[in-house]
């Protein structure tokens, strides 16, 4: 498994998802215990008008591990 650090490129695994099967940059990785500890952001934007979501671990996938 590949860490998933902000700046990572991960593609979005949860089905229910406006982006999945899409891929985003990861803003920032909570440390707390959290449900949806990574923020994801998008290059487009859902139909509420935002580019950002949370996700749990288990669904996103590192696509490009450009960590910071």
């Amino acid at each position: 498994m590949v860490d998933i650090k902000k700046g990572s490129i991960v593609r979005i695994l949860r089905k229910e998802s406006y982006w999945y099967k899409d891929t985003g940059s990861v803003v920032v990785v909570d440390q707390s215990k959290v449900l949806y500890p990574v923020l994801v952001r998008f290059n487009k934007v859902n139909y509420s008008g935002t580019n950002t979501n949370n996700f749990n671990f288990d669904e996103v996938e590192v696509v490009s591990a450009s960590g910071k």
